[in-house]
């Protein structure tokens, strides 16, 4: 069973706390749940190292497009298990463009989002398993 209880104002809590290291605990989290939740469609989010070192070299850019890639790849399995989608790649695209405009509000709204995001589709990934289960112990029976 994947987590499906990460609440936006403890992970603003534990970020602020430990420095931003549990930001990174989180991508790791995202990364493996999506991949696990995700794995019928052939694709692979990258994990916390290659994260790390890309976005270094890239001078964060690369921080940016793996979460756009991210939210797109939860918002296809969503989509695929007819619900509706959450945080899109385009949203988080003019946040990081605009969200000084809003003096750091948008951002964090996004944050909220990417989190909601990743508890719907665990949420949704753990119904399909529970139903899947059920249905192969009904049929064994």
């Amino acid at each position: 069973m994947l987590t499906t209880n990460r609440n936006f104002f403890l992970v603003l809590l534990l970020s602020i706390v430990t420095f931003g290291i549990y930001q990174l605990y989180l991508v790791h989290c995202f990364a493996k749940e999506t991949n696990t939740a995700c794995a019928a469609d052939g694709k692979s989010t990258t994990g916390l190292l290659g994260f790390f070192f890309l976005s270094l070299i890239t001078f964060g850019i690369y921080g940016i497009v793996w979460q756009v890639m991210w939210a797109n790849r939860c918002n296809n399995f969503l989509l695929a298990c007819g619900q509706p989608e959450g945080v899109t790649g385009t949203n988080m695209i003019l946040c990081y463009l605009f969200g000084a405009l809003t003096l750091g509000i948008w951002p964090l709204v996004n944050y909220a989002r990417m989190i909601t995001l990743q508890n719907r589709v665990n949420e949704t990934y753990n119904g399909y398993m529970a139903a899947s289960q059920a249905t192969e112990g009904y049929s064994m029976a």
